[in-house]
């Protein structure tokens, strides 16, 4: 118990907590709408969301898992989980391209916070899908690249959070959403980012190769 008892496992298992707890609420979101006439597009989107933090959760809270078949399973759903998700989030770029007015400072603000959530992503899924599998050649880019998407991450949190206390924007459907779940959602990202940051441990294969990364 004592090993298990790190910052690292803390994180990690923070980091699943938020994420479940963001699945969770769009589940109840869908719940609670369906009477209220929720058209399938939207049932279908929120569906696909809390599927895609249920595996990010699952990624989290299952980080102490060793067996080399579940750890190469297990980055082949966090690879793609980190793309469904940037790629959802792009399909509203023109939304978001449309809603930028210089004149006012909080559509500038509300489309750096979009534009700095998304390189974020992407970041993390370079990292994870590219980089992860050798560290040792890009030694630099293995700090570099997630602490850079959580200073956007949380950059992006920052910028909301003035939005909704400076300039009274309600960033989401309904109060709760804006003001506990968008930050659950930043906060996830940013554990992900910082646990990224810790030591790597190793195993050895079992034909005796190189040893591989245990995640």
């Amino acid at each position: 118990m004592k090993e298990k008892l790190t910052p690292k496992w803390f994180v990690i298992t923070l980091t699943g907590v938020f994420f479940a707890a963001y699945a969770a609420y769009n589940i109840f979101i869908i719940l609670r709408d369906l009477r209220r006439g929720l058209s399938l597009t939207a049932i279908f989107i929120s569906a696909v969301v809390a599927l895609l933090f249920s595996l990010l959760s699952g990624f989290a809270l299952t980080s102490g898992v060793k067996n080399m078949r579940f750890v190469v399973i297990r980055r082949m759903v966090l690879i793609v989980t980190l793309l469904v998700i940037f790629l959802l989030k792009l399909r509203m770029i023109s939304a978001v391209i449309a809603y930028i007015d210089f004149t006012k400072t909080y559509t500038v603000l509300y489309s750096a916070s979009y534009l700095a959530t998304q390189a974020a992503m992407l970041i993390l899924f370079v990292y994870y899908a590219y980089i992860i599998k050798s560290l040792l050649q890009y030694p630099k880019a293995s700090f570099i690249l997630p602490l850079s998407a959580a200073l956007l991450f949380l950059c992006a949190l920052v910028i909301d959070t003035i939005l909704f206390f400076g300039f009274h924007v309600n960033l989401e459907a309904n109060l709760i959403r804006t003001v506990v779940m968008r930050p659950v959602f930043y906060l996830g990202f940013i554990g992900l980012c910082v646990y990224f940051l810790f030591p790597r441990s190793h195993t050895v294969t079992e034909q005796g190769g190189p040893p591989e990364l245990m995640l």
